[in-house]
């Protein structure tokens, strides 16, 4: 029995690695081709319109994905009660993602205008806000997937959206160049929604009559979760369309596409362990009450996380001339010399980030936002700060790494007076 559960362990590991080593390529020839086709000053132009896109990814459907990972998990050897959260979650992440319609298509020039400096493209807010509804509904079968360890759905769903994604992109972005750009950035994410139809099809929710019973509860505990969505989904790219904004107006079109190209490069590589994270760390902390075997937890954690992430900097690094250029294009180039200091303070954000899913499991609101708000606060001000000394794109990637690291050293501070405050039955909030 030990050998086969080891044997599953380890093909749910290969199944998570191939969808993220997927993601990670897909994302990566996407960039190569926006970077090509647009270079350093188009890439400039196009940064508010994938913040943008990078915020109702995370917010469709409520933003409740870790929510549902974490009840699902909890609920899953109770079939009544996880269909009728289910069945909530369905309800929930419609009328949210529908709301997002709405105001998308009414004030879609407005929006336009501000992301673009140009109301003429309001139509391509309005076919975003459309798409956010797949958006929504893939984070809702990924969440259940993820929730109940189905990590083979959870694995397909990416990888045949990944794949089947990038020759519709290359179409569109060397025909079309920033508007199929644009429309490539939106439909990356919306290409799950058809292999997520396919695995929600097959499965027990499926053709399920909606459940109104503990509506209103369950709505209260996906509302936390929409709540930290809406700070952590709007506070990164808020904060990096005003950083953007002033890095523009300091030093020109083509350093802040220098600064999106490493924005994107981050995100790429950060989304491995975001990934990891969510699907088998959090799961094996949602149950976990003893202040000794969560620490042990934790710390194994950030241990892994550090080495792994490390050694991957550290390859990035030394093979950096060699490897911006086949990322990104040779425009780039000039970002090998400043590449060390976005991995830094990638180095300690990640770190952080094992303590952060604590947080999320134990559903620590004032915490979150706290700690969410802080840290956007903190690295506008440090950029505005190192910007007026004319320091220019090194001076953000010196904000970068003083935020990330005093981010991670609050948070190991705070997980520890977390599990005191656990202690003897309370609980923070």
């Amino acid at each position: 029995m030990t050998s086969i559960a080891g044997r599953n362990i380890l093909y749910g590991a290969a199944l998570t690695t191939a969808a993220q080593l997927s993601k990670i390529g897909g994302g990566f020839l996407l960039l190569k081709l926006i970077a090509v086709y647009l270079g350093p000053g188009g890439m400039g132009q196009i940064g508010n319109f994938m913040s943008v896109v990078t915020i109702l990814s995370l917010l469709a459907g409520g933003g409740v994905v870790n929510g549902v990972i974490k009840y699902v998990a909890a609920l899953r050897a109770n079939k009544k009660e996880l269909l009728i959260f289910v069945s909530s979650v369905k309800i929930y992440s419609f009328v949210f993602s529908f709301v997002i319609v709405v105001i998308g298509c009414v004030f879609s020039e407005k929006i336009a205008f501000y992301i673009f400096d140009d109301s003429s493209k309001y139509w391509l807010i309005i076919v975003l806000a459309l798409a956010q509804m797949g958006f929504g509904f893939t984070n809702l079968v990924t969440g259940v997937a993820n929730g109940l360890m189905d990590t083979r759905s959870y694995a397909l769903i990416q990888v045949v959206g990944n794949v089947s994604v990038l020759p519709i992109a290359w179409v569109l972005v060397s025909n079309f160049l920033f508007v199929g750009a644009a429309l490539s950035v939106v439909l990356f994410y919306l290409s799950y929604a058809l292999p997520a139809y396919y695995f929600y099809k097959k499965s027990v929710f499926f053709k399920r009559s909606l459940r109104f019973s503990l509506l209103r509860t369950n709505t209260v505990r996906l509302s936390v979760y929409t709540l930290m969505a809406c700070v952590g989904a709007i506070s990164v790219p808020l904060v990096e369309i005003i950083v953007r904004g002033q890095l523009i107006n300091s030093s020109g079109l083509d350093v802040a596409g220098l600064w999106q190209g490493s924005i994107k490069l981050s995100s790429a590589y950060m989304g491995f362990f975001t990934v990891f994270l969510a699907v088998y760390f959090m799961p094996l902390i949602v149950k976990q009450e003893g202040n000794k075997e969560l620490s042990s937890t934790v710390v194994r954690f950030v241990i892994v996380v550090m080495a792994v992430f490390f050694v991957g900097a550290l390859v990035l690094y030394l093979f950096r001339a060699m490897l911006i250029p086949l990322l990104l294009s040779r425009d780039f180039s000039d970002l090998g010399d400043l590449i060390q200091y976005q991995l830094i303070g990638d180095f300690f954000r990640v770190s952080a980030y094992v303590v952060g899913f604590v947080v999320i499991a134990k559903s620590s609101l004032k915490i979150y936002l706290f700690s969410e708000v802080v840290q956007g606060v903190l690295f506008m001000t440090l950029c505005s700060i190192f910007l007026g000394q004319g320091m220019a794109l090194k001076g953000v990637f010196i904000a970068h790494i003083i935020m990330n690291m005093v981010y991670f050293f609050v948070s190991m501070i705070g997980f520890f007076i977390y599990l005191n405050c656990y202690s003897g039955g309370k609980k923070c909030s």
